[in-house]
């Protein structure tokens, strides 16, 4: 087979797997978006097998462009080889598992940085935002315990014997430091001074 032919073969198997890709990102339709805006019964046994679906899909998707990229790196290796007068297809091969392997290496780097920053930087703004609209509308953790004893652990701070759920709820706003989000929004005018009464001020 012509190197040609296997960069073809190659570039259609790259093709299949992003398709397959595509494919399981966007499998959910409007009509099922739409159930779940307007909180409507689903077919949960369905959901589950169209989650199957997906992750088989993404799997096949990966094989596929594996496939793809690993002949490709062939074709190159083959083809310097030949240009440089070799023609040994058993050293290709032990070439593009040199390769792969340090893609894969590579790949798992990546994944364990990005879920690192992700963890990082989701736990961040999340609080950030949760102190905001806690100043602003006044919410209160007391209203939902599970959510207070989450939100407690995220910032360290572990419920005492002689606490109670109110004093509880006071600390962790504590260590959202709710003062100064709340000077903040005052110093950039987005919210009124009638809004930052004694109940809302005291943490």
């Amino acid at each position: 087979m012509d190197y040609f032919e296997r960069q073809i073969i190659a570039w259609l198997a790259i093709l299949v797997g992003a398709f397959f890709l595509a494919k399981s990102v966007a499998r959910r339709r409007e009509k099922g978006q739409m159930r779940d805006l307007l909180g409507l019964p689903t077919d949960k046994v369905k959901r589950f097998r169209n989650f199957f679906v997906q992750r088989l899909e993404r799997i096949v998707a990966f094989v596929f462009i594996l496939v793809g990229v690993g002949l490709h790196i062939y074709v190159l290796i083959r083809q310097a080889q030949k240009a440089h007068g070799g023609n040994n297809p058993q050293e290709a091969l032990g070439e593009i598992s040199t390769y792969l392997a340090f893609g894969v290496v590579l790949m798992l780097l990546i994944t364990f940085l990005m879920h690192w920053v992700c963890s990082y930087f989701a736990r961040r703004i999340f609080l950030e935002i949760l102190g905001y609209y806690m100043v602003r509308q006044g919410y209160r953790l007391d209203d939902d315990p599970d959510l207070m004893k989450q939100i407690g652990d995220m910032v360290n701070c572990e419920f005492d014997a002689e606490d109670t759920v109110e004093s509880y709820g006071r600390r962790i706003e504590a260590r959202l430091k709710l003062d100064d989000i709340r000077a903040r929004l005052l110093a950039r005018g987005k919210l009124a001074e009638h809004e930052a009464g004694p109940d809302d001020s005291a943490v």
